[in-house]
């Protein structure tokens, strides 16, 4: 009878030391599924619940680098989420049968090199990339006219739809003087990208 009870009490100090690990792992197993659930809630933009357009309060320039900011502000009535780079096209964008080259994280100081990672934007809010270029790099060719871009048209990362369509926007460029190369940045949280 006193094995019994020695068993039993064994068995319950087990027990007693084991609840509070049970408890925790499913307290991790809850807010692991809840913060999977809250990543997947969101939806990835669909091109109508956005607008892009160049940040036109104040230069982003220094020792011959220069970054122009594009706002992407979501203008629907639902949260949704972006990841990634923009595919950038300037116009015109060819001087003398060379064209422009617009990298992911190219060269530039103004804006700084961030991974890609995913960007909620809520309703109203906005999120920005920046395109880094430099105006030292052959100043030989014209300051003006044919090298001077007129708009950029961006292409993001958003939901595939039938209706889908790529934003443009002003923007003037030297691209003969940025020696036709400029680097875009990831898409990140707020109007303006993250400075150097």
């Amino acid at each position: 009878m006193s094995i019994i009870r020695n068993y039993r009490g064994a068995l319950f100090r087990v027990l007693i030391g084991v609840l509070p690990l049970l408890g925790f792992a499913g307290m991790l197993t809850f807010t692991e599924s809840t913060n999977a659930l809250a990543s997947t809630a969101i939806s990835t933009c669909s091109s109508s619940q956005l607008t892009v357009a160049e940040y036109s309060s104040g230069a982003f320039s220094a020792a011959g680098n220069h970054g122009v900011a594009f706002l992407i502000v979501n203008i629907s009535k639902r949260a949704c989420s972006l990841e990634g780079y923009p595919k950038l096209q300037l116009n015109p964008s060819s001087y003398k049968g060379k064209s422009t080259k617009v990298t992911d994280n190219g060269w530039g100081e103004i804006f700084v090199t961030v991974p890609p990672r995913l960007v909620v934007i809520e309703p109203g809010a906005t999120a920005s990339f920046g395109l880094n270029y430099t105006d030292a790099s052959n100043q030989g060719d014209p300051n003006a006219g044919p090298c001077m871009t007129q708009s950029a048209t961006a292409w993001l990362p958003v939901r595939p739809h039938p209706y889908s369509v790529p934003f443009t926007t002003a923007v003037n460029i030297n691209f003969c003087w940025a020696n036709f190369h400029l680097g875009v940045t990831s898409i990140q949280h707020g109007p303006i990208p993250k400075q150097s």
